[in-house]
């Protein structure tokens, strides 16, 4: 590691930028809260907010009824960035859709469009992405002039801290500088991260769920991943590879995956393609009955009518979900003993069925080191369809405003 010296206006500019992050992250907060926690002086402080304040991104309120009767005298005044400040396009490119959705400051979603559109090869995406963010962004209301950016989020080796796409495993893609081709022709700045990833950022700075650290993001879809965040940063690893849990082999001579070509990975074994693919064979051989009223043909089975089996008690469907919890349960106990996370938050269709949770922590508990039991915090998230466009709103606003002398 090179250690470099510090000079005055890099310093100042440092300081610039850790209290904006730290106000956006713990707001509503008083300057004297902030210069106590980041150890600055208060003319530090009052410099950087007046700032910020004069470029309407900042501004004055009261401090929270839950506050206020604490302390005798005039009451405090806080520091809250104006969540009308700006807007924020998200789009989350996947594999079973592209959704979009138009936040504001704080994430809160003011207009969205769920399509049953995919991911593909980068030109026709390209292309498709050009017609549609401009339209959805009329249709929303959005002004240019308000438009802190746009963020695209899709599955792959993705470093956005540095704008590399190293494969999103579709033709086409590592050729292009999807954030530079892209924001050119929508003439805004427009940022890309791992889908994952953008999940993970989503929640420490939207959701401000990443109460402690480190922290991991467990993510079941169509594959498998598990993002971290260590030391207030997301871990990205060499070639952006870090948190791909989905490719790490549980079953030697198991099937072999469809995306790494190994055999015996995670998500040949318990990811959501494979979860259908099992149950279509079920359906093919004349079992299932649950299944079979819920759908006629196995090619169209969804994981919904996998779920609503599930939950009618359909007994080949509970014996895959075990299976694959068990897996799932396995790969989350090895990470959870290889960087000791104090918290775990869960997200994927699977995991909003109740039992699949119990299930899972009952793998997870059989197979993590004793020392973590009782210690590691596991959270699940509702199933939603707007969080990884979220996320990718997230990564706009880490980018374009935190990280940045905006």
């Amino acid at each position: 590691m090179n250690e470099k010296g510090s000079n005055h206006t890099l310093l100042k500019r440092n300081n610039y930028h850790l209290i904006k992050k730290y106000i956006y992250q713990h707001s509503p907060i008083s300057r004297v809260e902030v210069a106590q926690k980041l150890c600055l002086t208060t003319p530090t402080i009052t410099g950087v907010v007046n700032s910020l304040i004069n470029r309407g991104l900042l501004r004055d309120t009261a401090a929270p009824a839950s506050e206020e009767g604490k302390s005798a005298g005039r009451p405090r005044v806080m520091l809250e960035f104006v969540p009308s400040a700006y807007h924020i396009c998200g789009v989350d490119v996947g594999p079973y859709w592209i959704n979009y959705v138009l936040t504001d400051l704080q994430g809160n979603v003011i207009a969205s469009r769920h399509t049953g559109k995919v991911l593909d090869a980068y030109d026709r995406t390209f292309e498709l992405l050009s017609r549609e963010i401009p339209a959805f962004l009329a249709e929303a209301g959005a002004g240019n002039g308000k438009l802190l950016g746009v963020g695209i989020c899709l599955p792959g080796l993705i470093d956005g801290s540095a704008g590399m796409i190293y494969t999103t495993f579709q033709p086409g893609w590592t050729e292009h500088d999807l954030s530079a081709e892209l924001g050119q022709r929508l003439g805004v700045p427009v940022v890309v991260e791992n889908n994952v990833r953008a999940r993970a950022i989503c929640a420490d700075l939207f959701d401000r769920s990443v109460t402690a650290e480190p922290f991991a993001y467990f993510f079941v879809s169509y594959g498998v991943a598990c993002q971290m965040i260590i030391d207030g940063k997301v871990l990205y690893g060499q070639f952006a590879a870090a948190g791909e849990i989905g490719h790490t082999v549980v079953q030697r001579g198991g099937p072999v995956c469809p995306t790494c070509g190994n055999r015996g990975c995670l998500e040949a074994l318990a990811g959501e393609r494979a979860v259908l693919q099992r149950c279509r064979r079920i359906m093919d051989s004349g079992d299932a009955t649950a299944l079979r009223e819920l759908c006629d043909k196995p090619e169209k089975l969804t994981m919904d009518q996998v779920l609503k089996a599930q939950s009618m008690g359909d007994e080949k469907v509970n014996l895959v979900m075990e299976d694959v919890l068990d897996y799932l349960g396995i790969a989350l106990a090895n990470t959870i003993n290889t960087i000791s996370p104090r918290a775990v938050l869960l997200d994927g269709h699977i995991l909003s069925f109740p039992e699949n949770q119990a299930m899972l922590l009952r793998s997870v508990e059989r197979n993590m080191f004793r020392v973590h039991v009782g210690k590691t915090s596991f959270s699940f998230l509702p199933y939603s369809p707007d969080r990884g466009a979220r996320g990718a709103a997230a990564v706009v606003v880490r980018d374009t405003l935190l990280n940045s002398d905006l």
